[in-house]
């Protein structure tokens, strides 16, 4: 039994690590077909790269459906968007790199009215076909509003890029199948500690799989970073929750109905809308995160990972 559980912690690694190498790559493909095709870096961050950094949650959800482990579909978003804002793009913020402009507070609103908008959904416990197909449709109305917002800026076509399309394409795709395996064993091994810590499988979902999906925005963060990159930050995040809330939510409630716990009705989805309302009032009052800020937010995650074990802790107390 212990050597078993080992072998869970072993996948569970191997798993970040392939998910965070595939993820890189997949980001710096994204880039680099998008600067060929002569995109603009708002449209980068919050189409090609916020799905390039989504595609862990993506396969790892959808996947997660279709296997009937419901408990992490759900919890991988909930879980993920929370990472995302609150040590993730902390990060960024207390390095300085998060400025937005009055323009891309748009983008926090729709975040803000996505959440909200699973949040109202998951309240009769489940999250069925209707509900799938409205969060897509949510989906292509953001895809069509930024599209048609940033059509107007669209930058000149890279040559270099250009020349090096072909090459791009091919490690997108090659980096995708990375992503799909170290999602699968993400799953394997997820359901696996569940087992031998004893925990309902959602515990696992809004955690260690959550942090685990979340690896390329992490990386992406850093990138942004090391490129004194603001926009390019924050706009992989917000890109990426409504990926995540949308998109996601959505593909994998067409699989199979998902499945809402208590906890997650009246602890995660409010943490969720908190978080994300949280960063609109910062944005909206200096357009920037300052490091203070950066601190409250991981405050924030600090209380949201407390809250989450005295829920499950009690919980399996009472388990007879």
């Amino acid at each position: 039994m212990v050597e078993e559980f080992i072998l869970y912690i072993l996948a569970f690694v191997a798993a970040i690590v392939l998910i965070a190498k595939a993820g890189d790559v997949f980001v710096d493909s994204a880039c680099r077909i998008a600067r060929a095709l002569g995109v603009s870096q708002a449209v980068i961050a919050l189409t090609l790269v916020a799905f390039a950094t989504s595609a862990p949650e993506f396969f790892t959800s959808v996947m997660a459906a279709g296997f009937g482990n419901v408990g992490i579909a759900y919890g991988n978003v909930v879980g993920s968007n929370i990472v995302n804002i609150t040590p993730i793009l902390a990060l960024a913020a207390i390095f300085g790199v998060v400025q937005v402009n009055r323009e891309r507070l748009s983008e926090v609103i729709i975040m803000l009215a996505t959440g909200g908008a699973l949040a109202a959904m998951a309240l009769n416990g489940v999250i069925g076909l209707v509900e799938g197909l409205l969060l897509l449709v949510i989906f292509a109305l953001f895809l069509r509003f930024v599209v048609k917002r940033e059509a107007r800026k669209t930058k000149k076509k890279i040559p270099s890029e250009q020349r090096r399309l072909n090459k791009s394409v091919f490690l997108f795709i090659l980096s995708t199948v990375g992503v799909v395996i170290g999602a699968r064993l993400l799953i394997y091994s997820g359901v696996g500690i569940a087992l031998g810590l004893g925990v309902p499988e959602a515990a696992i979902g809004f955690t260690l799989v959550a942090i685990g999906t979340s690896i390329p925005e992490l990386v992406t963060i850093i990138i942004a970073i090391g490129k004194r990159l603001p926009e390019f930050s924050v706009g992989t995040i917000i890109g990426s929750n409504i990926f995540n809330t949308a998109l996601i939510i959505g593909s994998a409630a067409l699989i199979r109905p998902l499945a809402v716990d208590s906890q997650a009705l009246w602890f995660s989805n409010p943490m969720m809308l908190a978080v994300m309302a949280l960063l609109l009032v910062f944005l909206w009052r200096g357009q920037k995160l300052t490091r203070w800020q950066g601190a409250v937010l991981v405050a924030f995650y600090a209380v949201y990972l407390t809250g989450l074990v005295l829920f499950y802790g009690t919980a399996a107390a009472t388990l007879p």
